[in-house]
């Protein structure tokens, strides 16, 4: 048991950090979308979405609380390295890097 356990911890702590290298630098989550685009350069495409997030508003004329949305705006980069790396998806909200996804080899 003790074993698995040792285990289970070993294989949490060694699970890889989404990062994106572009030479010798290194952009990850929580980094600036001014750093991605410094150490990487522009993107080949980005893509603008706007998510909807629900909030609580107060209606003074009726003494009540509602559920209403909001617009969440934000953008997917995508960078296409050539046919010997993979293609890039970064999530990008607010100005700074929320995700980062690969896919398929780049063309």
């Amino acid at each position: 048991m003790r074993r698995w356990l040792l285990l289970l911890c070993l294989c949490v702590v060694a699970a890889p950090a989404a990062a994106l290298r572009c030479g010798t630098q290194i952009v990850s989550k929580g980094d600036s979308s001014l750093l991605l685009r410094e150490r990487c350069g522009p993107p080949t495409q980005i893509d603008r979405y706007e998510g909807q997030v629900p909030l609580d508003r107060y209606d003074p004329f009726t003494g009540q609380w509602y559920l209403d949305y909001g617009t969440d705006p934000y953008e997917i980069w995508t960078y296409n390295f050539g046919p010997s790396r993979f293609i890039t998806r970064v999530r990008i909200r607010k100005g700074i890097v929320e995700s980062i996804e690969t896919g398929g080899y780049g063309f």
